[in-house]
């Protein structure tokens, strides 16, 4: 063994040790990576239990949703494990969803017999309308829904109830169930649930209590028997009418994320799960279940990482002490969430993009009565009314308000006309905070789903989107270089993306070339503004207001070749599978050049130049296009959810990743990823970019993003620490070892072993709260 290689396993032996000593290793990569977002969005919200809210409901209820549709053969069988409870506070609330069999009169024939039985009819709007028709009916502090073809225990809903009861800051709770046949009979020797059969080959379905994978890799093991406490429906909402056949572990997955989702603390099975022919699970190759399910997980980490952004507020008082007291709490947990105070800020909200962008809009008062008058809030905001301390609230709201909340710890709560209006009472600052937080994404996103859905038909063929932030002379230059294009100018448009509201120059240039470049059409080149500061978000802001068929990106120190955008329309055309499309980038040097910059160190400054002569589909993460010329379809843009606004440049944030990770889930929707060298840009840095800090900067970010990468399951890692780590010890061992190097290789060897101490130190504090999780799990 070589002097190098004993120092380098010197290096690696205590951290084996360490390892091996907490037993860290047995906690898998995805659960780290969901626990990790967890905690930092409690860091942001500083609250993570919501037993506190209270909502109009009737206490110790349990609503029961039986949505059917032609079940005649089994719903006699599920109804009647209903009525068999020992558990007597409950109401079923049976949805005929529009049924040509003689479910409708067995449904209400029990409702004649038990007056806990209601029954609605409606026309078929399948699964998921029947779900949501029952739930907007229930009344209950409980909530669970149940299919036609199962069957609850005798002591299921008495189980589940005491369970939440022990556990107050549970929002959901799952247990553990057994499957049955057509015949009714146990189901043995199945090949369904065959990895959490206990004992192998039996009935008994014993499912993970750790539901910290469930969001990571596409496996529902919540089941069918669960409970959840109607507060859940209050700020999550309707299942999404979109994910038919996924609809349960698309909310199962939204609870995890925003709520505290854990396994029952029992784990006898208290539910009977039916396989059968006509059953959704069993058709799942003809309903393509299994293939909708990828997309949505997709989406699913767009949602986690939308989550973890900002929110927009506008905070408005009546005046009254009381109500000016509370108001200032909520700007200053604002301010400590690092939220965005829009009155700080000169930007019209109802200018602002449509999509990515969560937008509140709250009126504190002690005056009940405005629950009453329309507010005078922007029109796109969610309008919130916060009423401080009254102890009497009116059982009426115009349908204007979103939502109603009190901070009264001791009024009856009305329930208000509107569908989860309210009244809302909270009276921690934190808790109403996080409960609007939730409730807003939930309804920003559902607004997304529908935009995929049903994207607007494209008014030109390609939307240009220029991020810039506080770039002048150069921004004026790129658009020039995109005004001057050979591609039709009808068939394109211009979208400036000011990252910095507070800066009016970006508004003047374009202003400018709107006059001398675009005179024809000045239409053709707009101005929107991003106040969340990020190239993620700014990128996002240009996909919500582009209406083009595909965006391209340019940087606003680039400069785009004159064919640009016809060679990139040319390879759409010609490969119309493309989901991501990435041109060559050429680095114009300063001249003069600084003597130490080597060959070699141009990508360093955003050069990309493919090692192929023409247009190339690649596979391979690391072959991925990256940079300021990048262009994807909007349709494939909305269906993985935009930029992970976790990653990119922010301010003096040099981390990327942001491209490799959407070309990397567009790939995952069945798109390819291609090289297209003839779509040529320069790239323009300023020359004061041109320094060994920045190369610094740049080298350390890169593999900072490489690492957080990895560790958010973005790109491959190691199977296990050591050799997820195994390049960065080999930085660091050479860097220690080797002496007579040239100046610059000792620099460039100094950069890494800076950049290796950050990376452990980071790595150090996931392995300690890693080895916290897995004793809390031991126990």
């Amino acid at each position: 063994m070589s002097a190098e290689q004993i120092f380098r396993e010197r290096l690696r032996r205590p951290l084996g040790r360490w390892l091996r000593a907490r037993g860290v290793l047995p906690l898998s990569w995805p659960a780290l990576a969901f626990d990790t977002y967890k905690r930092e969005r409690l860091k942001v919200l500083r609250c993570s239990d919501l037993s506190g809210l209270r909502w109009p409901c009737q206490p110790d209820l349990v609503s029961i949703v039986l949505p059917v549709y032609n079940g005649a053969t089994f719903v006699r069988e599920a109804v009647d494990s209903i009525l068999g409870q020992t558990y007597p506070d409950w109401e079923l609330i049976a949805v005929d969803d529009g049924s040509t069999d003689a479910t409708p009169q067995i449904l209400d024939d029990y409702a004649a017999r038990d007056s806990r039985v209601r029954v609605i009819h409606q026309p078929n709007q399948r699964l998921v309308g029947a779900l949501n028709t029952g739930f907007r009916a229930a009344t209950g502090e409980f909530l669970t829904w149940t299919s036609a073809d199962n069957r609850f225990k005798p002591d299921y809903l008495a189980r589940m109830v005491d369970c939440l009861r022990r556990h107050p800051e549970w929002d959901m709770a799952y247990a553990n169930m057994d499957i049955i046949g057509e015949d009714g009979q146990p189901l043995v020797n199945s090949g369904w649930y065959s990895g959490y059969q206990i004992p192998p080959g039996s009935e008994h379905i014993a499912l993970p209590v750790d539901p910290s994978e469930l969001n990571m890799v596409a496996n529902n093991y919540v089941g069918a028997a669960f409970m959840y406490s109607n507060r859940v429906y209050y700020l999550l909402g309707d299942y999404s009418p979109l994910r038919f056949g996924a609809e349960d572990y698309d909310y199962w997955m939204r609870v995890n994320a925003l709520f505290t989702l854990c396994h029952a603390d029992f784990a006898e099975q208290v539910y009977e799960y039916r396989f059968h022919s006509t059953s959704l699970t069993a058709r799942d190759e003809e309903l393509g279940i299994s293939r909708r399910r990828e997309a949505l997980m997709v989406f699913e980490d767009a949602r986690r990482d939308f989550y973890q952004t900002p929110l927009a507020w506008v905070i408005t008082d009546s005046g009254e002490p009381q109500a000016r007291a509370l108001a200032d709490q909520l700007r200053a947990w604002v301010k400590a969430a690092k939220h965005i105070l829009l009155d700080q800020i000169p930007l019209d909200p109802e200018g602002a993009h449509r999509l990515w962008f969560p937008f509140a809009a709250v009126r504190v008062t002690a005056d009940p009565g405005e629950a009453g008058i329309t507010p005078e809030l922007p029109e796109r905001a969610c309008k919130v009314l916060v009423v401080a301390g009254a102890n009497s609230l009116p059982g009426e709201a115009v349908p204007s308000w979103d939502m109603c909340i009190t901070t009264s710890t001791s009024a009856p709560l009305p329930r208000l006309n509107q569908p989860r209006q309210g009244w809302l009472a909270v009276s921690n600052v934190a808790a109403l905070c996080t409960a609007i937080d939730i409730r807003v994404k939930s309804a920003h996103l559902a607004q997304l789903e529908a935009e995929i859905a049903n994207p607007p038909p494209p008014a030109v063929k390609i939307s240009v989107v220029i991020c810039t932030y506080r770039r002048g002379p150069q921004l004026a230059d790129a658009i020039r270089s995109v005004a001057q294009q050979t591609f039709p100018a009808e068939d394109y448009e211009v979208i400036i993306v000011n990252n910095d509201p507070l800066d009016a120059s970006s508004g003047q240039i374009v202003d400018e070339l709107r006059r001398s470049e675009f005179a024809d059409r000045p239409d053709r080149l707009r101005l929107i503004a991003c106040p969340f500061m990020g190239l993620s978000f700014a990128r996002n802001a240009g996909i919500a207001e582009a209406c083009g068929q595909v965006i391209s990106f340019l940087d606003d120190d680039a400069l785009a070749f004159p064919d640009w955008l016809a060679q990139i329309w040319r390879t759409f055309e010609g490969y119309p599978q493309a989901g991501v499309v990435g041109g060559k980038i050429l680095l114009r040097m300063p001249d003069p050049c600084p003597k130490w910059l080597k060959p070699g160190w141009e990508p360093l400054w955003g050069q990309f130049i493919p090692p192929y002569s023409g247009m190339t589909p690649v596979k391979g993460w690391w072959e991925f296009p990256w940079g300021g010329n990048w262009s994807a379809p909007r349709r494939a843009l909305l269906e993985m959810g935009g930029f992970r606004m976790g990653y990119g440049r922010r301010g003096a944030d040099f981390c990327g990743g942001e491209e490799i990770i959407a070309a990397s889930l567009i790939q995952r929707l069945g798109y390819a990823i291609a090289v297209a060298p003839q779509a040529q840009i320069y790239h323009t840095p300023s020359a004061d970019r041109y320094t060994l800090k920045y190369v610094r900067k740049t080298i350390h970010a890169s593999k900072l993003s490489e690492y957080k990468l990895q560790i958010n399951q973005y790109i491959p890692g190691g199977p296990d620490l050591l050799s997820l780590k195994k390049q960065w010890w080999d930085h660091l061992a050479k860097a220690m070892f080797h002496r007579g190097l040239t100046f610059y290789r000792r620099m460039e060897h100094w950069i890494y072993v800076r950049e290796v101490s950050q990376v452990m130190r980071r790595l150090r504090a996931d392995l300690h709260e890693r080895a916290r999780l897995y004793k809390s799990a031991s126990r």
